[in-house]
């Protein structure tokens, strides 16, 4: 594959990933665990994590991808 393939395989998986864990992170209720009234801080929460979690997936697929194709290699 070539590598302007698979980087923009990998930037769009990233933007997939990061919207995913955006969307599950939605269902926590994150409230309780903040003070009554920061809401800035709790947006800020959401999006920090939603992109440490979506671009742990990303590379974590992207790496499983990479192995299988090298894994064919072997046989």
């Amino acid at each position: 594959m070539l590598y302007a393939q698979l980087a923009f395989m990998h930037i769009f998986l990233h933007m997939l990933c990061v919207i995913f864990a955006f969307w599950v992170l939605g269902a926590l209720n994150v409230d309780e665990w903040f003070r009554k009234g920061e809401t800035g801080r709790i947006r800020m929460f959401i999006i920090l994590a939603a992109v440490l979690l979506g671009s742990a997936l990303s590379n974590f697929i992207m790496d499983f991808f990479r192995l299988v194709q090298e894994a064919a290699l072997l046989f």
